[in-house]
């Protein structure tokens, strides 16, 4: 089947590449990072909250089947590792935890983004019945938004306090 695309975005720019449901991911990517003058291996591709297998067809990949369309983030991989400002020291993190950090500040940014449609929504119909509904509906997105945010708050607090040095007697700030 024509018509399929998977939209890349990295650094908050996304990019479509037209392909079909047997085109193999990693020829898809390779699409992709010739568009953009970068290395396959300098970068990560999460689809679902996991990292692509490059190895499978789209077919096999899209968790929509339904859709003629897939959304997959990408991340710069050129540096595994952090220097200390004040000591020059290389600093490990885990990177699983924060590419699931990344991950969920791309869910709030999604979840910000449908608040906003559906204010101007609220703004264009403007029936009183209709308003209370969704004000309804938006207060409890940005409940849950706020839940959120404490969640992504904890994970980086875990992961800065699963980084001390105890030896050296430091934190990473």
């Amino acid at each position: 089947m024509l018509g399929t695309n998977v939209i890349f975005t990295l650094d908050g720019v996304p990019l479509s590449i037209q392909c079909t449901e047997d085109d193999v991911m990693k020829d898809i990517c390779q699409k992709y990072v010739n568009k953009i003058n970068r290395n396959i291996n300098t970068l990560i591709f999460l689809y679902g909250g996991s990292e692509l297998n490059f190895n499978l067809k789209y077919k096999d990949v899209i968790t929509n089947k339904g859709s003629n369309e897939m959304k997959v983030l990408v991340y710069s991989n050129e540096n595994d590792e952090f220097i200390c400002p004040k000591c020059g020291e290389k600093i490990k993190f885990n990177k699983e935890k924060i590419d699931n950090i990344i991950l969920s500040i791309n869910n709030l940014k999604e979840t910000i983004v449908s608040t906003k449609l559906m204010l101007e929504n609220i703004i264009e119909k403007s029936s009183v019945n209709i308003v209370n509904i969704q004000l309804n509906g938006i207060n409890i997105i940005l409940n849950n938004l706020n839940e959120d945010i404490n969640k992504i708050k904890e994970k980086v607090q875990n992961l800065l306090n699963e980084n001390r040095n105890i030896e050296d007697n430091y934190i990473i700030e």
